[in-house]
């Protein structure tokens, strides 16, 4: 994705902003997944529940192989 310098000051700005309020989501793609989701819901009325329902589901041969097991991070030793 290409962003312009003024697009990308923006987001610093958020970014800092919400570092200042110790909130959690301060990376870029954080702050344009929140961009996204305001805009389908505000400018669109579309909830994520509307949006979830048009991802097709994937078919049962491809949810049987996908078994992931996320492994904890290790805890550092210091």
């Amino acid at each position: 994705m290409c962003l312009t310098a003024e697009e990308r000051t923006a987001i610093r700005w958020i970014s800092e902003v919400r570092r200042t309020k110790k909130e959690k989501r301060t990376t870029i793609n954080d702050i344009l997944v929140d961009a996204l989701w305001h805009f389908l819901e505000k400018g669109h009325n579309m909830t994520k529940e509307q949006i979830r329902a048009m991802v097709p589901a994937p078919p049962v041969e491809e949810r049987l192989q996908n078994k992931v097991t996320e492994m904890p991070k290790p805890k550092g030793k210091r």
